[in-house]
């Protein structure tokens, strides 16, 4: 059984991030070849198709899919994702607070600096 495809598409260039983080959230799926649907999108949950090899050897969440660059393999990979719905948050690049992790580890290290001279 084929669904069809909502005809309503929206293009942007650039959107401030507030603007864009909601509509991650509202996408029924991301395709492209952006880093963006992989770096976000595993946080935000959104479903993404990943055409061609851009981002290939980039670490990504389980919301990624990719794609050849042919239409029936989008089609196919653009339906699949749109069928499973959101996904959960997946932090693959931390959870936010390696800053005070780092800092609390910086404010208890004795740090001896010693010139020298090379050449």
């Amino acid at each position: 059984r084929e669904k069809k495809l909502d005809k309503n598409m929206h293009f942007f260039k650039n959107l401030p991030i507030d603007v864009y983080v909601h509509l991650m959230k509202k996408a029924a799926c991301l395709v492209g070849n952006s880093s963006s649907g992989i770096r976000e999108g595993a946080f935000i949950g959104t479903p993404v198709v990943n055409i061609g090899t851009r981002q290939t050897s980039r670490e990504r969440g389980k919301n990624v899919i990719d794609s050849l660059n042919d239409r029936e393999s989008i089609k196919k990979a653009v339906l699949h994702q749109i069928e499973h719905g959101s996904y959960g948050m997946q932090p693959i690049y931390g959870d936010g607070q390696a800053g005070e992790r780092i800092s609390k580890i910086l404010s208890t290290c004795e740090v001896s600096v010693q010139k020298t001279i090379t050449y």
